[in-house]
C-alpha cells in the first residue's frame, strides 16, 4: 500500500512538472516569435554576413541545448517562491513593471529582448550603461540597491535561456549599440553562438578586459564549440567550473582576491610575527578606583563615539575622553604626553574589495597601516602606558562558505583574504612589535560588531526581518559582538593597563535565522523560520557572481574558539543576543516621552473637542501639539480661528498646519496632507497621537504605521452603522477595519460602534467614552436669560424649536423647515444656530413655502446656552452622527428633543421619555412637534427625564475616563523604551 502510495506520488509530481513544462514551453515559443516579429524590421539591425557564418555542430544544436532547456526548467521551478518575493518587494518599493528589458545582441547578431528584475526607476534611460549616466544612483531603487548588489536581477535571463535566447555558457550578449564590441566579436565568429550567462571571457577579467582581449576570449571560444569534438563540451564543462572557483576563490571575477594582494611590506612592519600574546591565557584585575585620561585617535567613527558615550555614561568617574580628528595633519600637534591610553580607531572600513585600483588599493596601506604604526610610536614616545588597536577578525581571511564550518582557535594562523585584511594585519603585527614593560599594547580582533546605528550586514538583515515572513532556517554559526559587549570591554581592559590580542565576542554563538527571527518580534513583525527554504539557500549558494557571496554572508560560518574570548577578571558580556537585539531595535527612535499631538481635519475639532483634553495632558506633564488644517475652519468664522490660535500660545500649545481636505475623494491633496504628516512624526516623535475625524483619522493611523508612532483615534461616528446607505458600508467599512490594525487605542462615543468595533476590529486597546463631556454647571436653569427670547423676536406665547448645527445636507434642516409648513402655526418658530453651504437653498426653501417670519437663521453663536435655556424643544434631525454635543447641551438644560432615530441619538434620547426618536419623515417630524409644542406638562416631564439622564455624561466623567487613557498611554510608552 505504501509502495503505490508512493508509486502514485512520484507519477503526481512527474505529470506536475511535465505540464508545467509544456506549458512554459508554449508561452516561450509565443514569445520567441512576438520578439522577432518586433525586431524584424528595426532601423538598428546588424548585417548578417552569410558566407562567413557557421553551421551549428551536433553539439550546439543537440547536447548543449538539451543540457540548457534542463537545467533552466529545473531553476525557474525551483527559484519560483524567490521570483515572486523579489516581485512583491520591487511592486511595493516602487509601483510598476517588476521586470525590465533590453535590447541585446544574439546569436547570428538578430536582436532579442533580455530580461532582468527592474532596479531603477522608469524615466532612466534605456540603453545606456549604469556606469555612463550622470549621478546613477539618483535612478536606482531601494530595492533596487539591493537586487543589483546581490545579482538577483540577472535571475529572469534563466527564462532567457529556457526560450533559447541564451545559452548557460556562452559570450556574454552585447548592448544593440555597443558596435564596437559587435564588430570586434566578428572577427572570430563569436556573434555566431548562442550568448551566455557566464563564459571564457567571464572567468578571465570579466569587465576588467579591453574589448579587443574580450572578444579574443570569446573567439578561442566559438573555436573550441565548433570544432565537431569534444572540444565544446569540455570548454563548458571548464567554463561552468571555472565560474564557480573564481568567484569562490574571488579570481578574475573581482579583483583584489587571492591575486596580486599588494603584500609590498612597510619597512616598520616584521617579516615575521611577534610570538603571539593571547590575552586569554592571563588573569586581570579592574581597578574601579582608577583615573585615566584617553585619547581616542579618530573623530566622528562608529565604534570611537559609541565607546566616548557608553564610558562617559558607566565610567565618568574613571575615564576622561578626549578625541582628535586624524584627517587634518594637525593631529600630529596633540601632546600625547598628557594621557595615558591612547585608543586607536581611524582606519578605512571594509569595503567591496572588487574593482579597484592599484591607488585606492595603496590608500588603505597608508591609513590602516602606516597611520597606525605613526600613532603607535608616537603615543610609545610621549610615555603613553597603553595603546589599544582596533584590528579585524577579517585577519584571519574570510568566513567559511555556505554549509562549512571555519573555527579560529590559538593554533590558526592568519591569512588575509584581500587587501583590506593584509592591511589590518600588517598594522596588527607592527604595533605589537613595539610592546614592552612600560609601554602595553593591545589589540583588539573583533567579529562584526552590530548596534545602534551600526552599518554592515546587521542592518540588511534586520530590513529583511521587518519586511519578510519566512526566512530558511539554516543552522550556521558565527561570532558577533554588540556594540554595549564591546564598549564594557574597552572600559574594563582600560582599567587593567594591560596588553596583548583579545579576541572578544557574544556569550553565544549566533545563528543567523535566530537572530533574524528576534528582530522580527522586538519589531512585531510575524515571522517564520522553515528548513523548507534551505534547498533554494542552497541552490543559490552554488550561482556564481554575487548571489553565491550574498548566500555566503547570510549563512556562511565562521567563529572564535570560546575560550579565547573569555579574559578571567573580566566580566563584559552585559547583553544577551536576545537583549542586545531589543536595545538595537527600540533604541533607533529617540523619543521625548511627554511630547503628544492631538490631530484633527479641521479647526473647529480642535476648538469644540479637544481644549479639555489639552488641559488634561498638560496636567499629566505633557508638551502638548496640536495639527489641523486652519484654513478650514468647520463651523468657526475666521475670527474665531483667529482666536483659537492666540488661545494655543497662551497654553504654550506648539500649533501645525496640515492641508487636509474634508473629502476622500481628493486624493491628490489628501497624498500632500499625509507627507506633511509624516514629516511631521518624524521631526517631533511623539510618545503618541490622538486624531479625529475621519479624513485625519485616515492619514494619522497611515503614518503611524510609517514611523511607527503609536495612535489613538476618537472615532466620533463612523459613516457606516445602522441604517445608513449601502455605499457607506462599501467605502468606509473596509477602510476603518484595514486601519483598526495600525490603532494603538480605539475610542468610541457610541454603543453601537463600539459593539462593532469589540466584535469585528483589531486594534490593541478599545474605550467607550461618552462623547466629550457636558460642563452641567454651565447650563443650569439660574443662568436663563429672561430677555433672551425677546431679543429673538419672540411673544410670551410663541413655541420656540431649536436645532444647533452646520448647514449642509447630513443635519437635514430641510425636514423640519418642511414640517413646520404642514403646521402653518404663526406662533410656532425655528431658530437654526449654524453657518454652511446651504444657507442660500434653505433660505430658498423657506421663501418657497412662505415661511420666512417662522423659520430664522441664526448664524454662528457663541450664546447657545441661553439659547437652549431660551427654548420649548430642541431638535436634531440629521441623518447621521455620533455622540451629538448639541444635543446633550440641550438634555442639560431639561429640555424635551426630537431627534432622528439614529446611533447616538438613541444613546442620549430614550423614546417616550426624553423625547421622541423618529424616522426622517416630514409627516412624523409634524406630529411630534404638534404632540409637544401645545404640553406644556409633557414638555416638563420629557425635560426632566433627560436633565437627570445627563449626569451619566458629565465632563467629570469623561475628563477623568479621558485622564486615565492618557496615562496609559504614556506607561505604556515608557515601558516601551525600557
Amino acid at each position: 500500500m505504501a509502495n503505490k502510495k508512493k508509486t502514485g506520488t512520484i507519477i503526481g509530481v512527474i505529470a506536475a512538472l511535465a505540464g508545467t513544462y509544456a506549458i512554459l514551453r508554449t508561452i516561450g515559443k509565443k514569445k520567441v516569435k512576438e520578439d522577432e516579429e518586433s525586431f524584424k524590421n528595426d532601423p538598428d539591425a546588424y548585417t548578417i554576413n552569410e558566407e562567413t557564418k557557421e553551421d551549428d555542430t551536433f553539439y550546439e544544436a543537440h547536447s548543449k541545448r538539451a543540457i540548457d532547456v534542463i537545467l533552466s526548467f529545473f531553476g525557474l521551478v525551483l527559484l519560483s517562491p524567490l521570483y515572486l518575493i523579489i516581485t512583491l518587494a520591487i511592486k511595493i518599493d516602487d509601483p510598476g513593471p517588476v521586470l525590465f528589458t533590453q535590447k541585446r545582441v544574439g546569436k547570428n547578431k538578430k536582436f532579442f529582448k533580455l530580461h532582468k528584475f527592474r532596479s531603477m526607476k522608469m524615466d532612466t534611460p534605456h540603453d545606456m550603461p549604469t556606469h555612463m549616466l550622470e549621478n546613477p544612483d539618483q535612478y536606482i531603487t531601494r530595492v533596487g540597491k539591493f537586487l543589483r548588489k546581490s545579482s538577483l536581477d540577472e535571475l529572469p535571463q534563466i527564462w532567457d535561456i529556457f526560450v533559447g535566447n541564451m545559452s548557460i555558457i556562452g559570450p556574454r550578449p552585447a548592448l544593440w549599440n555597443q558596435k564596437d564590441l559587435v564588430e570586434e566579436r566578428d572577427k572570430y565568429g563569436a556573434n555566431d553562438v548562442t550568448p551566455g550567462l557566464t563564459g571564457w571571457a567571464q572567468i578571465n577579467g570579466r569587465d576588467e578586459l579591453e574589448i579587443p582581449v574580450k572578444a579574443k576570449l570569446d573567439g578561442d571560444y566559438v573555436k573550441a564549440v565548433k570544432s565537431n569534438s569534444l572540444k565544446g563540451l569540455f570548454m563548458d564543462i571548464k567554463c561552468f567550473f571555472g565560474t564557480i572557483s573564481s568567484v569562490a576563490k574571488s579570481e578574475g571575477v573581482v579583483e583584489g582576491g587571492t591575486g596580486e594582494m599588494h603584500k609590498a611590506l612597510r619597512e616598520d612592519v616584521p617579516e615575521e610575527d611577534p610570538e603571539e600574546d593571547f590575552a586569554y591565557r592571563k588573569s586581570y584585575t579592574v581597578d574601579h578606583s582608577a583615573h585615566k585620561k584617553v585619547l581616542i585617535t579618530g573623530a566622528g567613527s562608529y565604534i570611537g563615539e559609541s565607546f566616548k558615550d557608553y564610558a562617559s555614561k558607566h565610567y565618568g568617574d574613571n575615564l576622561d575622553i578626549d578625541t582628535v580628528d586624524m584627517i587634518s595633519p594637525k593631529w600630529r600637534d596633540t601632546d600625547f604626553s598628557q594621557y595615558d591610553i591612547v585608543y586607536h580607531v581611524a582606519g578605512l572600513a571594509h569595503a567591496d574589495v572588487g574593482h579597484v585600483s592599484d591607488e585606492v588599493k595603496e590608500k588603505y596601506y597608508k591609513v590602516n597601516t602606516d597611520l597606525t604604526i605613526e600613532v603607535a610610536k608616537k603615543a610609545k614616545a610621549a610615555g603613553v602606558k597603553q595603546f589599544i588597536f582596533m584590528s579585524s577578525m577579517i585577519v584571519y581571511g574570510e568566513s567559511a562558505p555556505f554549509g562549512k564550518e571555519k573555527m579560529v582557535d590559538e593554533n590558526t594562523i592568519p591569512t588575509p583574504a584581500n587587501f583590506y585584511g593584509d592591511s589590518k594585519w600588517q598594522a596588527d603585527k607592527a604595533v605589537r612589535a613595539l610592546a614592552d614593560d612600560t609601554f602595553k599594547v593591545a589589540v583588539i580582533r573583533p567579529p562584526m560588531i552590530y548596534g545602534k546605528g551600526s552599518k554592515g550586514n546587521y542592518p540588511v538583515l534586520a530590513k529583511l526581518a521587518k519586511k519578510l515572513h519566512v526566512f530558511p532556517n539554516v543552522n550556521n554559526k558565527r561570532s558577533m559582538l554588540h556594540i554595549d559587549n564591546l564598549c564594557e570591554f574597552l572600559c574594563q581592559l582600560m582599567l587593567t593597563s594591560e596588553g596583548g590580542i583579545f579576541m572578544p565576542q557574544n556569550s553565544s554563538y549566533t545563528k543567523t535565522a535566530e537572530m533574524v527571527k528576534e528582530i522580527a518580534s522586538v519589531s512585531g513583525h510575524k515571522m517564520a523560520v522553515t528548513g523548507l527554504l534551505n534547498p533554494f539557500v542552497s541552490l543559490a549558494s552554488h550561482v556564481p557572481g554575487k548571489v553565491r557571496g550574498l548566500v555566503n554572508k547570510a549563512f556562511g560560518n565562521m567563529t572564535y574558539d570560546m575560550k579565547m574570548s573569555h579574559f578571567p577578571g573580566m566580566n563584559y558580556n552585559i547583553n544577551s543576543l536576545k537583549t542586545s537585539i531589543e536595545k538595537t531595535e527600540t533604541e533607533k527612535k529617540t523619543v521625548k516621552s511627554n511630547k503628544v499631538l492631538i490631530l484633527a481635519s479641521v479647526a473647529s475639532m480642535i476648538d469644540q473637542f479637544n481644549m479639555d483634553n489639552i488641559k488634561i495632558l498638560k496636567d499629566l506633564g505633557c508638551e502638548v501639539h496640536v495639527a489641523c488644517n486652519f484654513d478650514l475652519p468647520g463651523n468657526l468664522t475666521t475670527e474665531k480661528v483667529e482666536e483659537l490660535k492666540k488661545k494655543l500660545d497662551e497654553l504654550h500649545v506648539v500649533w501645525h498646519q496640515i492641508d487636509f481636505t474634508r473629502s476622500v475623494f481628493q486624493l491628490n491633496k489628501d497624498k500632500v496632507a499625509y507627507d506633511q504628516t509624516v514629516a511631521l512624526f518624524k521631526k517631533e516623535n511623539y510618545a503618541f497621537v490622538h486624531c479625529h475625524s475621519p479624513i485625519g483619522g485616515v492619514i494619522a493611523r497611515l503614518a503611524g504605521k510609517k514611523t511607527n508612532t503609536k495612535v489613538i483615534y476618537t472615532a466620533h461616528g463612523f459613516h457606516f452603522y445602522k441604517g445608513a446607505p449601502l455605499k457607506n458600508w462599501l467605502m468606509f467599512y473596509p477602510i476603518e477595519k484595514s486601519l483598526s490594525k495600525y490603532t494603538d487605542t480605539l475610542i468610541t462615543i457610541t454603543h453601537e460602534d463600539y459593539e462593532r468595533a469589540h466584535k469585528e476590529f483589531d486594534m490593541k486597546h478599545l474605550y467607550y467614552v461618552p462623547g466629550i463631556g457636558i460642563d452641567l454647571n454651565k447650563f443650569k436653569m439660574a443662568e436663563i436669560n429672561p430677555h433672551k427670547r425677546h431679543e429673538l423676536g419672540l411673544k410670551d406665547d410663541d413655541i420656540m424649536l431649536l436645532s444647533v448645527g452646520e448647514l449642509n445636507v447630513n443635519k437635514n434642516h430641510e425636514v423640519v423647515i418642511r414640517a413646520i409648513a404642514q403646521i402653518n402655526d404663526p406662533k410656532v418658530h425655528y431658530f437654526i444656530a449654524g453657518i454652511g453651504d446651504l444657507k442660500d437653498y434653505l433660505a430658498d426653501l423657506v421663501k418657497e413655502l412662505n415661511v420666512e417670519k417662522q423659520v430664522h437663521f441664526l448664524g454662528f453663536r457663541t450664546d447657545i446656552n441661553e439659547l437652549d435655556n431660551a427654548c420649548d424643544i430642541f431638535l436634531l434631525p440629521s441623518k447621521r452622527e455620533g455622540l451629538n454635543v448639541s444635543l446633550m447641551e440641550a438634555m442639560a438644560c431639561g429640555k424635551p428633543c426630537i431627534a432622528n432615530n439614529i446611533r447616538g441619538n438613541n444613546d442620549l434620547i430614550d423614546d417616550q421619555k426624553g423625547g421622541y426618536l423618529l424616522k426622517n419623515d416630514i409627516q412624523d417630524y409634524t406630529n411630534a412637534i404638534q404632540l409637544l409644542a401645545y404640553n406644556q406638562d409633557l414638555q416638563q416631564k420629557f425635560g426632566d427625564y433627560n436633565l437627570n439622564k445627563i449626569n451619566k455624561f458629565s465632563d467629570e466623567k469623561v475628563q477623568k475616563e479621558m485622564f486615565n487613557i492618557y496615562q496609559d498611554c504614556l506607561n505604556n510608552f515608557k515601558r516601551s523604551l525600557l
